[in-house]
C-alpha cells in the first residue's frame, strides 16, 4: 500500500514483483493510475520538469508533455500489468491534483484484462459517488472517500475489507 508517489512506486512494485499477493494504490495520479491523455491535473509536464519530479522518471518521458497524445501506452496498461491479482485504486473525491476520474477510467479501460482471467472490474460501471462501496466486489477494485490527497482514518476498514475478501 502506498500514498501519492509511494501510489506510484506500489503500481510499479506489483507489476515487477508477482510476490506481492495484493497492491493498494492511494491517489496515485499522473505515472501512476490516473490517465495521462486525460492532460488533467498532475500532468506529463509537471511531474518530469527538471525542477520537479524529473528525478523519477526516465528521460524521454518529458517529451511527451506538451504533445500527450503521442505517449504510446497510458496508466490502463499499467493497472492491467497486475492482473489478476487484487488492486485496490483509492482515491478522494476533491483529490483533482491525483485525477479521481482518470483514475478511474484506467481501471474500467484495464477491465477487459482481468475478465481474460475470470475476474471483474468496474468496466460498466458509472464513476461511483465518494463513499460508495459496491466496486469492492471486484479483484480491480476502486473507492474514493469524501475529501482530498491521501488517505484518512475511515479509508482504513475499506481497506481491510478488500483485503478480508480477497486475502
Amino acid at each position: 500500500m502506498g500514498v501519492s508517489r509511494l501510489g506510484k512506486t506500489v503500481l510499479w512494485t506489483g507489476i515487477r514483483d508477482p510476490r506481492f499477493k495484493m497492491i493498494i494504490a492511494s491517489c496515485s495520479g499522473e505515472g501512476g493510475a490516473a490517465i495521462a491523455r486525460r492532460d488533467y491535473g498532475e500532468n506529463i509536464k509537471h511531474m518530469s520538469d527538471s525542477t520537479r519530479y524529473g528525478y523519477q522518471f526516465a528521460p524521454n518521458y518529458h517529451a511527451y508533455s506538451t504533445h500527450v497524445d503521442d505517449f504510446p501506452f497510458d496508466a490502463h496498461t499499467l493497472v492491467a500489468m497486475i492482473a489478476p491479482r487484487p488492486l485496490l485504486l483509492q482515491t478522494g473525491n476533491v483529490d483533482y491534483w491525483s485525477d479521481p476520474k482518470g483514475e478511474f477510467i484506467a481501471a474500467q479501460e484495464a477491465s477487459a484484462v482481468y475478465e481474460l482471467f475470470g475476474e471483474n472490474g468496474p468496466k460498466n460501471n458509472e464513476m461511483p459517488a465518494a463513499g460508495d462501496i459496491s466496486l469492492l466486489e471486484n479483484k480491480l477494485g476502486y473507492y474514493m472517500h469524501d475529501g482530498g490527497h491521501g488517505t484518512i482514518p475511515s479509508d482504513y476498514p475499506i481497506f481491510i475489507q478488500f483485503m478480508k475478501k480477497f486475502l
